[in-house]
């Protein structure tokens, strides 16, 4: 008897929907596509239950009468393909004749059409099985709702993520369409709420209905052609600072892909301009039918490329072409005409200035030799002396932010300092220095204390980046950032899980923030858990939101950064429905965005309250992100880097 034998349709309808129809979000997409290739100007989508319930899916396309509400749901059928040729000349979304027939086999579906003619009707299937069929009256268009998507397939509904989770994956998809079909009206809600409208207009009207609109103001037109290769969009200028992972869109023909490659060419594009430098990117390519291959992944995400290598250099010329584009219509002109410098060069000579590339940002430069650089180190010296474990937990407000100092010499100083009766100018002196002395040695001011050598503190900063110090057994190094970051991990679990309020400052004059459709579905669900960190946020009108408090010891600067960061960080993590994985997500995402970052510089005594907090914490060895905060080079192993 033969092992190998043929599976039954129910078998290879599941397999086959597995590939497809991977989550809420892939049925959701499948769905869109189709709508989009039936003509559609307005489409609608409504989830329940992050789509695990129901999803709604309503265009007013073209529709379909009784014989293709036949067939639209079995396997390998489709409008858009005739022959094998047709896969190398797309110009649709859908084209493998699968989606729909995926859907059926792992839910109940329910299929309402008609056509511009006035034929329409409904059909109901479930588990790839024709239930009922009937003729309705229907407008023009399709209606697709899906209930209880995987019902039969339970494991693979175990593995999906939480509701928050798959909504706003859902929203993603959404998105990324709205902004390829900027012509075509979306409507997308989550039970009866709106969370998403895009209405018909250009492409930068729809990003700030996606993103937001400060970030599309700012954006700067893409249009550039080489070698056959065709790129389009918008992009952020360099100084853009709050840019998001899921803030790069990327085309092909307006079908949303990914690539790393073309990932990458952006990274490299944006690369001299700073690791702080977040760009946000809408970019289309375009090239020959015979250049890409959209087949190689079964839900036409990725793309390949016959000729990858050339079109990473295209999008980094595109975008440094963008870049040199700007600079030269806002770059000033340098008038050397006689009016402004007496000379005779003729004002049509001049030429706008052509700002430089900007260089990698240098390192911060050692002190002088002759400074003393551990001259504050007395303030330091006093706190390191009394023992770690008497000292008390800090509160978020051992972060100070203090106010630059008062200058020695201020003019005050100097009146009071010269302004001697008993006192004569030296007239050996150059008269510009003001050297005074005195004639009469002056008795009432004591002698000053004989100076003695100082010492270096126990603890000192290296590259405003690590702090070092020595112990009993040899050289310590902290990561500055992971110390800070462990540190206040575990001050967020205790006010999340005790339910205590952190400090926090209220602001005179509220910040005004705008946030993206992802970031205010996820605000809603963080809303509470920011306020006992400290964070105090509320709708001010549409996308825009107003700070009202932040941490005590947050300064007002970065506050903005502050939510935008830790909102993005949340949609990163998911948590599902764990409320320990939450609140862990929730102060992760808190200490990342508040802690110390590479490159501030600190006082001796913030350095003093760091060090202390990180040896009372339960696992001072490690960051909450699992990288180590502190190492050691033992005496030992320096001995043997010195040795000859």
């Amino acid at each position: 008897m033969a092992e190998i034998h043929l599976l039954s349709d129910e078998i290879i309808n599941k397999i086959a929907a597995g590939e497809v129809i991977e989550r809420p979000a892939s049925a959701v997409k499948e769905l869109i596509e189709n709508a989009i290739d039936a003509g559609a100007t307005r489409i609608q989508v409504q989830i329940e239950q992050g789509g695990k319930k129901k999803i709604q899916v309503t265009d007013n396309g073209k529709g379909m009468g009784a014989a293709d509400l036949d067939l639209c749901y079995l396997r390998h059928t489709t409008s858009k393909l005739t022959n094998a040729d047709d896969l190398f000349h797309l110009h649709t979304n859908g084209f493998r004749g699968e989606a729909v027939a995926s859907i059926a086999a792992v839910s109940k579906l329910t299929i309402t059409s008609a056509t511009q003619e006035g034929e329409s009707g409904r059909i109901i299937v479930k588990g790839g099985e024709v239930i009922e069929k009937e003729d309705i009256q229907a407008s023009r268009g399709t209606t697709f709702l899906v209930e209880d998507l995987f019902y039969n397939t339970p494991v693979r509904r175990t593995f999906l993520g939480s509701e928050t989770s798959e909504c706003s994956r859902i929203l993603d998809i959404v998105l990324k369409t709205a902004i390829s079909h900027p012509e075509i009206r979306f409507d997308y809600k989550v039970g009866d709420r709106t969370v998403f409208t895009g209405v018909p207009g250009e492409l930068r009207s729809r990003i700030a209905e996606a993103i937001g609109s400060k970030v599309a103001k700012g954006l700067l037109p893409v249009d550039y052609t080489e070698a056959g290769v065709h790129v389009t969009g918008y992009i952020s200028p360099t100084t853009e600072t709050n840019g998001k992972r899921n803030h790069q869109f990327l085309f092909m023909r307006n079908r949303p892909i990914e690539n790393k490659m073309v990932s990458k060419a952006v990274s490299q594009a944006y690369e001299p301009y700073g690791a702080q430098c977040k760009p946000v990117t809408v970019l289309f390519l375009d090239m020959p039918d015979m250049e890409f291959d959209i087949n190689i992944h079964p839900a036409k995400r990725e793309v390949r490329f016959a000729n990858g290598n050339l079109v990473f250099l295209v999008v980094t010329h595109a975008i440094r072409d963008t870049f040199t584009k700007d600079l030269e219509a806002h770059s000033p002109i340098i008038d050397l005409s006689d009016e402004f410098m007496g000379g005779t060069t003729p004002a049509s000579q001049t030429t706008p200035a052509q700002p430089a590339m900007p260089e990698t940002p240098a390192q911060p430069q050692n002190d002088l030799p002759w400074e003393n650089p551990f001259q504050q180190a007395k303030p330091y010296a006093a706190a390191s002396q009394q023992p770690i474990q008497q000292q008390a937990r800090p509160s978020f407000a051992s972060k100070p932010y203090a106010q630059p100092a008062k200058p020695v010499n201020s003019l005050s100083d100097k009146k009071s300092k010269y302004d001697v009766s008993d006192d004569v100018q030296d007239l050996f002196s150059l008269p510009e220095y003001g050297k005074i002395i005195s004639l009469e040695p002056d008795h009432s001011k004591p002698a000053p204390p004989p100076e003695t050598p100082w010492a270096p503190p126990s603890f000192f900063q290296i590259a405003n980046t690590y702090i070092a110090g020595e112990d009993s057994n040899g050289l310590l190094i902290i990561d500055q950032h992971a110390a800070h970051t462990r540190v206040l991990f575990e001050q967020a679990m205790e006010s999340l899980q005790n339910n205590i309020m952190q400090d926090s400052q209220e602001l005179l004059f509220p910040e005004l923030i705008d946030l993206s459709k992802q970031e205010k579905e996820i605000f809603r669900n963080v809303d509470e858990q920011l306020r006992k960190l400290g964070f105090f946020v509320e709708p001010f009108g549409g996308d825009t939101y107003q700070i009202r408090s932040i941490p005590s010891a947050l300064p007002l600067s970065r506050a903005a950064k502050a939510v935008h960061d830790f909102l993005n960080d949340v949609d990163e993590n998911d948590t599902k429905n764990d409320m320990v994985k939450f609140q862990e997500a929730i102060a992760k995402s808190w200490a990342k965005t508040n802690a110390y970052q590479a490159g501030d510089k600190l006082k001796p005594e913030e350095i003093t309250a760091l060090v202390g907090q990180l040896m009372i914490t339960q696992d001072p060895l490690k960051s909450p992100f699992g990288s180590p905060t502190l190492m050691r080079l033992t005496l030992e192993e320096l001995s043997k880097k010195f040795r000859h």
